[in-house]
């Protein structure tokens, strides 16, 4: 049986579950047509998380329509994400047209917006959908996960609500100047050629000016593209800056933009695990990296970031769903068991527990199981809208 979590509008105060209903270890708690009395009774039920048959749940939401109209629920921070990836994708398709009339700015406003409100609601969650859901093309995508770190680090800094805006917004246009270029290279298996290497060190100057052709007048979005592969040692490009001549929203976007790169898989490598990438990170520390900067990007996203997989003292393997009280022992949930069978419920899981240890990171290319977040996150984490 798969199971999927019950949400708050599947509990019709005074009428029978059309379900059983089971807790996160699988037992059952509730049979089909016992009648939940009150609102308070509801909401212990759903605070504790509990589960019902996937087919039957979505059986019953397909046919909530034919009665009585019930609100839909807000957007989740997943469907939010994937909303802005959509929009995204839409600006980039549409950017001459938008740069015309003058709507180009405002567009990528909006979207900035939806990342920050996708990140408010549950940061784990807008976390784990750079690690676990590759959906829309990668240039895109990676944009927008660039967004997300960018928006979370931000915050933790408690950078000025404009500087905040202005860091978000470059990151979702840091490379409209090579998209076709990004997806192309993105399954290439060769080495770069020498022009393909040229164009990537021209990219970051050629987007900014593409930017500022088409409306962008914000200084510190424009210095955070052009910016955002320079390097306080002067080992960057285009220009070799060191030092404080590289803005701090263009590092922190350099550091987001390598980050989500080097924890994405493409063609020619596999993805490296997110906490190894944030090691690297540490150590650049005083090097190519502002020491501060890098030591807020390390508290916002964590040793183990949420939606990293990992293997535990007992055989099973996890996803990351919170932090800890210890940033080396987050909460993970278990999907897979000690003898390698998928597990019905997603069973959470103290790491700060010898039982439930974390001995080694897992490949997500090893991993051919989908990983189903709304067991995890709940609501936050629903991406279908039936």
């Amino acid at each position: 049986m798969e199971f999927a979590r019950i949400r708050p509008n599947d509990i019709q105060v005074g009428k029978a579950l059309p379900w059983d209903v089971y807790n996160t270890q699988g037992k059952l708690l509730l049979g089909k047509g016992y009648v939940v009395s009150s609102d308070n009774q509801a909401g212990r039920l759903l605070q504790d998380g509990v589960f019902a048959d996937a087919r039957d749940l979505a059986r019953t939401r397909a046919n909530s329509g034919g009665g009585e109209a019930v609100s839909a629920p807000p957007p989740s921070t997943a469907q939010l994400i994937s909303l802005c990836r959509k929009r995204l994708d839409q600006t980039y398709q549409r950017i001459v047209e938008l740069g015309h009339s003058g709507q180009f700015v405002n567009r990528i406003d909006e979207i900035a917006g939806v990342v920050s409100k996708a990140c408010d609601l549950n940061p784990h969650v807008a976390q784990a959908m750079i690690l676990l859901r590759q959906d829309s093309r990668f240039p895109i995508r990676h944009m927008v996960n660039t967004a997300v770190v960018v928006r979370l680090v931000a915050r933790a800094m408690r950078l000025p609500a404009a500087s905040e805006r202005s860091a978000v917004a470059a990151a979702l246009t840091m490379n409209f100047g090579m998209v076709e270029l990004q997806e192309m290279l993105n399954e290439q298996l060769a080495p770069l050629s020498q022009s393909q290497r040229e164009a990537l060190e021209r990219h970051p100057e050629e987007g900014a000016s593409l930017l500022a052709s088409i409306g962008v007048t914000d200084p510190v979005w424009l210095t955070a593209v052009r910016q955002h592969h320079e390097f306080i040692d002067g080992t960057g490009y285009p220009a070799k800056l060191s030092g404080t001549a590289v803005s701090r929203e263009a590092q922190l976007l350099g550091l987001a933009d390598l980050f989500c790169a080097r924890i994405t898989p493409r063609a020619y490598r596999p993805a490296v695990a997110s906490n190894a990438a944030l090691r690297g990170i540490l150590l650049d520390r005083g090097k190519s990296v502002d020491p501060e900067v890098a030591a807020y990007f390390i508290r916002a996203l964590g040793v183990f970031p949420p939606g990293m997989l990992v293997k535990l003292a007992n055989g099973e393997i996890a996803v990351v769903a919170e932090p800890g009280e210890k940033t080396s022992q987050p909460v993970v949930a278990s999907v897979i068991g000690p003898q390698g069978d998928r597990l019905t419920l997603a069973l959470r899981r103290d790491t700060s527990q010898e039982h439930y240890a974390i001995k080694e990171t897992v490949d997500p290319k090893q991993f051919s199981t989908y990983v189903n977040m709304e067991a995890i996150w709940g609501q936050a984490a629903v991406i279908s809208h039936a």
